[in-house]
């Protein structure tokens, strides 16, 4: 019973980063991570504060960006504002998740920032928004 028990929290362990986005501009992140959330119920979560926070209107778009089913890991999130070739300002936001440490959840945040955001570079810069451990 204790190994039934150890192999159903391991499913149900995880989170998920959930982004607002206005024409390939983020306008807000939301993220849910711990032991007692899967990476769906994570997501589904932070999308709803998202939404009761209004970025529901027309044109905004609300929509995981990374999640994760790993029982413990650490969590990084990253934020970068810089101008388009067009330019356009942008935010634009990324989330890592790993198991081994923080350093690379921010490896995996980067190249999460990088799928989204054609337009970055390294040399823009980021910060770190978020960094924990669940």
């Amino acid at each position: 019973m204790l190994l039934l028990w150890s192999m159903l929290t391991s499913v149900w362990a995880g989170g998920s980063c959930v982004v607002a986005k206005r024409q390939g501009d983020s306008l807000a992140i939301e993220w849910q991570a711990s032991f007692s959330d899967s990476a769906l119920s994570a997501m589904e979560k932070a999308k709803k504060r998202l939404l009761d926070q209004g970025y529901r209107k027309k044109g905004q778009d609300v929509h995981a960006q990374a999640g994760s089913d790993l029982p413990h890991a650490y969590l990084v999130i990253v934020k970068t504002g810089y101008t388009t070739l067009r330019g356009q300002p942008r935010t634009s936001y990324g989330c890592g998740f790993s198991p081994v440490s923080a350093g690379e959840a921010e490896r995996a945040a980067l190249y999460d920032l990088r799928n989204y955001s054609w337009g970055w570079k390294p040399e823009f810069g980021y910060e770190v928004v978020e960094r924990f451990r669940y």
